[in-house]
């Protein structure tokens, strides 16, 4: 899938024994800074206040899903809204539990603190 407008398609890791997931986009950046979402949910930012990559720990509790089922995520679509006074992400998973797709949400807000300038950004698989 092409990157377009303020769409990023993004590469997963999944780290079983540690419960982490990492997202990231494919394409290069350069790192500014990182903002705590949720305890165990990072969210970073690139020199031109564009989301790069997602770290989720207890990926597995926090999506309430076997962990075997992040090893294979079919798709995430995940939008990034930033307006002056808060920074929100929702994201729908689709992953496979007992061979269904299933679609697992989660919604994290918190405040701009960190002054990031007002953007809409979307996190593709």
């Amino acid at each position: 899938m092409k990157e377009n407008n303020n769409s990023y398609e993004v590469i997963y890791k999944y780290d079983k024994f540690s419960d982490i997931l990492g997202i990231k986009v494919t394409r290069e950046f350069q790192y500014d800074e990182t903002v705590e979402m949720d305890d165990g949910l990072l969210l970073d930012f690139d020199v031109n206040n564009i989301p790069t990559a997602l770290e989720m720990h207890d990926a597995s509790k926090r999506l309430n899903v076997p962990p075997e089922s992040l090893d294979n995520i079919l798709f995430l679509k995940m939008n990034i809204s930033v307006d002056v006074n808060s920074i929100a992400i929702n994201a729908i998973f689709g992953l496979l539990i007992k061979n269904m797709e299933n679609k697992c949400p989660i919604h994290s807000i918190t405040s701009n603190f960190s002054h990031i300038p007002e953007i809409e950004a979307e996190l593709i698989i």
